[in-house]
Protein backbone atom coordinates (compact mmCIF):
# COMPACT_ATOMS: atom_id res chain seq x y z
CA UNK A 1 0.00 0.00 0.00
CA UNK A 2 1.55 3.32 -1.10
CA UNK A 3 2.11 6.36 1.06
CA UNK A 4 -0.36 8.44 -1.00
CA UNK A 5 -3.09 5.81 -0.59
CA UNK A 6 -2.54 5.62 3.17
CA UNK A 7 -2.67 9.39 3.39
CA UNK A 8 -5.96 9.52 1.49
CA UNK A 9 -7.44 6.87 3.76
CA UNK A 10 -6.29 8.78 6.85
CA UNK A 11 -7.91 12.00 5.60
CA UNK A 12 -11.09 10.07 4.79
CA UNK A 13 -11.23 8.64 8.33
CA UNK A 14 -10.77 12.12 9.79
CA UNK A 15 -13.58 13.59 7.68
CA UNK A 16 -16.06 10.70 7.63
CA UNK A 17 -15.28 8.73 10.74
CA UNK A 18 -13.86 5.25 11.25
CA UNK A 19 -16.06 3.39 8.75
CA UNK A 20 -17.68 3.83 5.38
CA UNK A 21 -21.41 3.18 5.05
CA UNK A 22 -23.76 2.85 2.09
CA UNK A 23 -26.77 5.11 1.91
CA UNK A 24 -29.07 2.32 3.07
CA UNK A 25 -28.31 -0.73 5.18
CA UNK A 26 -30.14 -3.97 5.84
CA UNK A 27 -31.20 -4.66 9.42
CA UNK A 28 -33.12 -7.51 10.99
CA UNK A 29 -35.72 -6.43 13.56
CA UNK A 30 -38.93 -7.72 15.06
CA UNK A 31 -42.02 -5.94 13.75
CA UNK A 32 -43.05 -3.35 14.83
CA UNK A 33 -39.54 -1.93 15.20
CA UNK A 34 -38.65 -0.73 18.69
CA UNK A 35 -35.63 1.54 18.05
CA UNK A 36 -37.09 4.89 16.93
CA UNK A 37 -40.23 6.87 17.69
CA UNK A 38 -41.65 9.52 15.33
CA UNK A 39 -43.59 12.42 16.85
CA UNK A 40 -45.75 15.02 15.11
CA UNK A 41 -45.31 18.47 16.69
CA UNK A 42 -47.36 21.60 16.07
CA UNK A 43 -50.92 20.43 16.80
CA UNK A 44 -50.97 20.89 20.55
CA UNK A 45 -49.73 17.88 22.49
CA UNK A 46 -47.14 15.98 20.38
CA UNK A 47 -48.60 12.87 18.71
CA UNK A 48 -46.80 9.56 18.36
CA UNK A 49 -47.18 8.78 14.63
CA UNK A 50 -44.54 6.03 14.50
CA UNK A 51 -47.12 3.50 13.33
CA UNK A 52 -49.23 5.65 10.99
CA UNK A 53 -47.01 7.56 8.60
CA UNK A 54 -45.19 6.83 5.33
CA UNK A 55 -43.32 8.32 2.41
CA UNK A 56 -46.16 9.00 -0.02
CA UNK A 57 -44.06 10.29 -2.93
CA UNK A 58 -40.41 10.51 -3.87
CA UNK A 59 -40.41 13.64 -6.06
CA UNK A 60 -41.46 15.88 -4.56
CA UNK A 61 -40.74 14.22 -1.21
CA UNK A 62 -44.17 13.97 0.45
CA UNK A 63 -44.96 12.40 3.80
CA UNK A 64 -48.42 11.03 4.59
CA UNK A 65 -49.88 10.83 8.11
CA UNK A 66 -53.14 9.08 8.99
CA UNK A 67 -55.84 10.80 11.05
CA UNK A 68 -59.29 9.70 12.17
CA UNK A 69 -61.86 10.75 9.56
CA UNK A 70 -63.99 12.95 11.86
CA UNK A 71 -61.12 14.44 13.81
CA UNK A 72 -61.46 18.20 14.40
CA UNK A 73 -57.80 19.07 14.89
CA UNK A 74 -56.55 18.71 11.33
CA UNK A 75 -53.46 20.50 10.01
CA UNK A 76 -54.99 22.63 7.23
CA UNK A 77 -53.46 26.10 7.39
CA UNK A 78 -51.22 25.20 10.32
CA UNK A 79 -47.60 26.35 10.29
CA UNK A 80 -44.65 25.14 12.30
CA UNK A 81 -45.50 21.44 11.92
CA UNK A 82 -42.64 18.97 12.16
CA UNK A 83 -41.74 15.33 12.64
CA UNK A 84 -39.17 14.57 15.32
CA UNK A 85 -37.35 11.24 15.36
CA UNK A 86 -36.12 10.08 18.74
CA UNK A 87 -34.33 7.12 20.21
CA UNK A 88 -37.03 4.98 21.84
CA UNK A 89 -34.89 3.83 24.75
CA UNK A 90 -31.97 5.31 26.63
CA UNK A 91 -32.10 9.10 26.86
CA UNK A 92 -34.68 9.31 24.04
CA UNK A 93 -32.13 11.37 22.14
CA UNK A 94 -33.45 13.59 19.36
CA UNK A 95 -31.80 12.32 16.17
CA UNK A 96 -33.49 14.42 13.50
CA UNK A 97 -36.36 16.72 12.54
CA UNK A 98 -38.31 17.25 9.32
CA UNK A 99 -40.33 20.45 8.90
CA UNK A 100 -43.71 19.92 7.22
CA UNK A 101 -45.91 22.08 4.99
CA UNK A 102 -49.52 20.91 4.54
CA UNK A 103 -50.32 19.89 0.96
CA UNK A 104 -53.67 18.07 0.73
CA UNK A 105 -55.89 15.38 2.25
CA UNK A 106 -57.11 12.08 0.83
CA UNK A 107 -60.26 10.81 2.60
CA UNK A 108 -60.94 7.07 2.42
CA UNK A 109 -63.50 5.32 4.59
CA UNK A 110 -63.00 6.30 8.22
CA UNK A 111 -59.53 7.72 7.65
CA UNK A 112 -57.95 10.90 6.42
CA UNK A 113 -54.47 10.69 4.94
CA UNK A 114 -52.92 14.15 5.24
CA UNK A 115 -50.04 14.88 2.88
CA UNK A 116 -47.12 17.18 3.65
CA UNK A 117 -44.22 18.56 1.66
CA UNK A 118 -40.83 19.23 3.23
CA UNK A 119 -39.94 22.69 4.58
CA UNK A 120 -36.57 21.91 6.16
CA UNK A 121 -34.66 19.27 8.10
CA UNK A 122 -32.23 18.86 10.98
CA UNK A 123 -29.80 15.96 11.35
CA UNK A 124 -28.24 15.39 14.77
CA UNK A 125 -26.67 11.96 14.23
CA UNK A 126 -23.23 13.27 13.25
CA UNK A 127 -21.19 16.38 13.93
CA UNK A 128 -21.67 19.08 11.28
CA UNK A 129 -18.22 18.64 9.66
CA UNK A 130 -18.66 14.87 9.28
CA UNK A 131 -22.27 15.26 8.23
CA UNK A 132 -21.39 17.64 5.39
CA UNK A 133 -18.50 15.40 4.39
CA UNK A 134 -21.01 12.56 4.09
CA UNK A 135 -23.33 14.74 2.02
CA UNK A 136 -20.49 15.48 -0.40
CA UNK A 137 -19.55 11.81 -0.54
CA UNK A 138 -23.11 10.74 -1.32
CA UNK A 139 -23.49 13.48 -3.95
CA UNK A 140 -20.34 12.24 -5.66
CA UNK A 141 -21.62 8.65 -5.55
CA UNK A 142 -24.85 9.75 -7.24
CA UNK A 143 -23.15 11.53 -10.14
CA UNK A 144 -24.12 9.82 -13.37
CA UNK A 145 -26.71 7.59 -11.66
CA UNK A 146 -29.56 10.10 -11.17
CA UNK A 147 -32.91 8.83 -12.43
CA UNK A 148 -34.71 11.51 -14.46
CA UNK A 149 -38.10 10.00 -13.64
CA UNK A 150 -37.61 10.88 -9.95
CA UNK A 151 -36.06 14.38 -9.89
CA UNK A 152 -35.37 15.39 -6.30
CA UNK A 153 -33.83 18.46 -4.68
CA UNK A 154 -30.79 18.39 -2.41
CA UNK A 155 -32.97 19.48 0.53
CA UNK A 156 -35.31 16.54 -0.10
CA UNK A 157 -32.38 14.12 -0.36
CA UNK A 158 -31.08 15.25 3.01
CA UNK A 159 -34.57 15.11 4.57
CA UNK A 160 -34.93 11.53 3.28
CA UNK A 161 -31.75 10.63 5.17
CA UNK A 162 -33.47 11.74 8.39
CA UNK A 163 -36.67 9.91 7.40
CA UNK A 164 -34.68 6.67 7.15
CA UNK A 165 -33.32 6.97 10.68
CA UNK A 166 -36.57 5.18 11.49
CA UNK A 167 -36.22 1.56 10.31
CA UNK A 168 -38.50 0.91 7.32
CA UNK A 169 -39.73 -2.63 6.54
CA UNK A 170 -39.39 -4.08 3.06
CA UNK A 171 -42.16 -6.42 1.86
CA UNK A 172 -42.87 -8.44 -1.25
CA UNK A 173 -46.04 -7.39 -3.07
CA UNK A 174 -47.98 -10.03 -5.01
CA UNK A 175 -50.56 -8.94 -7.58
CA UNK A 176 -52.54 -10.71 -10.29
CA UNK A 177 -55.00 -9.38 -12.86
CA UNK A 178 -56.15 -11.95 -15.39
CA UNK A 179 -53.09 -13.19 -17.27
CA UNK A 180 -50.85 -10.49 -15.81
CA UNK A 181 -49.06 -11.15 -12.54
CA UNK A 182 -46.07 -9.86 -10.62
CA UNK A 183 -44.14 -9.98 -7.35
CA UNK A 184 -41.86 -7.10 -6.37
CA UNK A 185 -40.30 -5.47 -3.28
CA UNK A 186 -41.67 -2.28 -1.73
CA UNK A 187 -40.96 -0.07 1.30
CA UNK A 188 -42.79 3.21 0.62
CA UNK A 189 -45.73 2.20 2.79
CA UNK A 190 -47.34 2.20 6.20
CA UNK A 191 -50.58 1.70 8.16
CA UNK A 192 -52.74 4.80 8.61
CA UNK A 193 -55.23 3.47 11.19
CA UNK A 194 -58.37 1.31 11.46
CA UNK A 195 -56.99 -1.44 9.17
CA UNK A 196 -56.26 1.06 6.38
CA UNK A 197 -52.88 0.96 4.73
CA UNK A 198 -51.18 3.28 2.23
CA UNK A 199 -48.33 2.63 -0.19
CA UNK A 200 -46.68 4.41 -3.11
CA UNK A 201 -45.33 3.09 -6.42
CA UNK A 202 -43.35 4.91 -9.08
CA UNK A 203 -45.90 5.89 -11.73
CA UNK A 204 -43.43 5.36 -14.57
CA UNK A 205 -42.98 1.68 -13.69
CA UNK A 206 -45.20 -1.11 -14.99
CA UNK A 207 -46.39 -2.34 -11.60
CA UNK A 208 -48.34 0.83 -10.69
CA UNK A 209 -51.05 0.44 -13.39
CA UNK A 210 -51.12 -3.32 -12.74
CA UNK A 211 -51.93 -2.78 -9.06
CA UNK A 212 -54.55 -0.16 -9.91
CA UNK A 213 -56.20 -2.50 -12.43
CA UNK A 214 -56.12 -5.57 -10.16
CA UNK A 215 -57.49 -3.73 -7.13
CA UNK A 216 -56.14 -6.35 -4.70
CA UNK A 217 -52.64 -7.10 -3.39
CA UNK A 218 -50.92 -9.36 -0.88
CA UNK A 219 -48.02 -8.00 1.18
CA UNK A 220 -45.56 -10.58 2.50
CA UNK A 221 -43.21 -9.72 5.37
CA UNK A 222 -39.70 -11.00 4.62
CA UNK A 223 -37.18 -12.71 6.96
CA UNK A 224 -33.93 -10.75 6.96
CA UNK A 225 -31.99 -13.80 5.76
CA UNK A 226 -33.91 -13.58 2.46
CA UNK A 227 -33.05 -9.91 1.88
CA UNK A 228 -30.68 -10.63 -1.02
CA UNK A 229 -33.34 -12.68 -2.84
CA UNK A 230 -35.87 -9.91 -2.38
CA UNK A 231 -33.52 -7.21 -3.67
CA UNK A 232 -33.00 -9.21 -6.84
CA UNK A 233 -36.71 -8.84 -7.58
CA UNK A 234 -36.37 -5.04 -7.79
CA UNK A 235 -36.17 -5.36 -11.58
CA UNK A 236 -39.76 -6.63 -11.60
CA UNK A 237 -40.99 -3.06 -11.04
CA UNK A 238 -40.38 -2.48 -14.75
CA UNK A 239 -42.06 -5.69 -15.95
CA UNK A 240 -45.69 -5.72 -17.04
CA UNK A 241 -45.94 -9.38 -16.03
CA UNK A 242 -43.87 -12.36 -14.89
CA UNK A 243 -44.42 -16.10 -14.65
CA UNK A 244 -44.65 -17.54 -11.15
CA UNK A 245 -42.33 -20.38 -12.12
CA UNK A 246 -39.59 -17.81 -12.83
CA UNK A 247 -39.25 -17.17 -9.10
CA UNK A 248 -36.27 -18.85 -7.43
CA UNK A 249 -38.16 -19.87 -4.29
CA UNK A 250 -41.25 -21.86 -3.37
CA UNK A 251 -44.61 -20.11 -3.25
CA UNK A 252 -48.09 -20.84 -1.96
CA UNK A 253 -51.52 -19.29 -2.41
CA UNK A 254 -52.65 -16.45 -0.17
CA UNK A 255 -55.75 -17.50 1.80
CA UNK A 256 -58.36 -15.02 0.50
CA UNK A 257 -57.47 -13.62 -2.92
CA UNK A 258 -55.43 -16.67 -3.95
CA UNK A 259 -52.36 -14.88 -5.32
CA UNK A 260 -48.92 -16.51 -5.06
CA UNK A 261 -46.86 -15.51 -2.00
CA UNK A 262 -43.46 -16.81 -0.81
CA UNK A 263 -43.49 -19.82 1.48
CA UNK A 264 -40.87 -18.10 3.66
CA UNK A 265 -43.21 -15.17 4.47
CA UNK A 266 -43.47 -14.29 8.17
CA UNK A 267 -46.81 -12.56 7.67
CA UNK A 268 -49.21 -12.11 4.75
CA UNK A 269 -51.67 -9.21 4.62
CA UNK A 270 -54.24 -9.15 1.82
CA UNK A 271 -55.71 -5.78 0.87
CA UNK A 272 -58.44 -4.27 -1.25
CA UNK A 273 -57.39 -1.03 -2.96
CA UNK A 274 -59.98 1.69 -2.27
CA UNK A 275 -58.28 4.78 -3.72
CA UNK A 276 -55.41 5.70 -6.03
CA UNK A 277 -54.03 9.19 -6.65
CA UNK A 278 -51.17 10.33 -8.85
CA UNK A 279 -48.85 12.60 -6.83
CA UNK A 280 -45.67 13.80 -8.49
CA UNK A 281 -43.45 10.86 -9.44
CA UNK A 282 -45.56 8.26 -7.61
CA UNK A 283 -49.07 6.84 -7.46
CA UNK A 284 -50.40 6.73 -3.90
CA UNK A 285 -52.71 3.82 -3.04
CA UNK A 286 -54.92 3.50 0.02
CA UNK A 287 -56.18 0.00 0.78
CA UNK A 288 -58.30 -1.78 3.38
CA UNK A 289 -56.88 -4.90 5.01
CA UNK A 290 -59.17 -7.87 4.36
CA UNK A 291 -57.02 -10.58 5.99
CA UNK A 292 -53.92 -10.60 8.17
CA UNK A 293 -52.13 -13.91 8.70
CA UNK A 294 -49.17 -14.30 11.05
CA UNK A 295 -47.25 -17.35 9.82
CA UNK A 296 -43.92 -17.40 11.66
CA UNK A 297 -41.71 -15.49 14.09
CA UNK A 298 -38.32 -14.11 13.18
CA UNK A 299 -36.32 -10.99 12.39
CA UNK A 300 -37.84 -9.06 9.50
CA UNK A 301 -36.07 -7.26 6.62
CA UNK A 302 -35.82 -3.52 7.39
CA UNK A 303 -33.66 -0.76 5.94
CA UNK A 304 -32.05 2.23 7.66
CA UNK A 305 -29.76 4.97 6.44
CA UNK A 306 -26.00 4.55 6.77
CA UNK A 307 -25.70 7.70 8.89
CA UNK A 308 -28.06 6.18 11.45
CA UNK A 309 -25.94 3.03 11.24
CA UNK A 310 -22.91 5.12 12.18
CA UNK A 311 -24.77 6.43 15.22
CA UNK A 312 -25.80 2.89 16.20
CA UNK A 313 -22.23 1.66 15.97
CA UNK A 314 -21.04 4.53 18.14
CA UNK A 315 -23.41 3.24 20.84
CA UNK A 316 -22.26 -0.36 20.24
CA UNK A 317 -25.71 -1.42 19.04
CA UNK A 318 -26.04 -4.87 17.38
CA UNK A 319 -24.33 -5.02 14.01
CA UNK A 320 -26.21 -4.23 10.83
CA UNK A 321 -25.23 -5.84 7.57
CA UNK A 322 -24.31 -2.87 5.40
CA UNK A 323 -25.69 -3.60 1.93
CA UNK A 324 -26.56 -1.02 -0.74
CA UNK A 325 -30.28 -0.93 -1.58
CA UNK A 326 -31.32 0.12 -5.08
CA UNK A 327 -34.26 2.44 -5.80
CA UNK A 328 -36.20 -0.45 -7.35
CA UNK A 329 -36.49 -2.07 -3.96
CA UNK A 330 -38.59 0.77 -2.60
CA UNK A 331 -40.97 1.46 -5.45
Amino acid sequence: MGINHRARQAVKRILLGPSDFPQQCVVGLTNPQSEITVWLHGLGTPRDVTSNHLMACGAPFIIGIGFEGKENTLPMGKSGLSLRLRERGGDQQLLGEIGLQYNSTLVVGTQQLCLFQIRNYRNYCLSKPRLWARYLQYARMQQGTHHSDVPITTREVHAMIVFYFCPRPVVLVSVEDGDRKNMFPMNLMGPIGNDYFAFALNSSRAVAPLVESAGKVALSSVPVEHASIVRQLGCNHKKASIEWNELKFATTHSPTIGVQVPEFALRVREMQVEAARRIGSHTLFVAKTISDNHLADGLQFFVVHGIYQAWRQKLARPDITAVPITGNASG
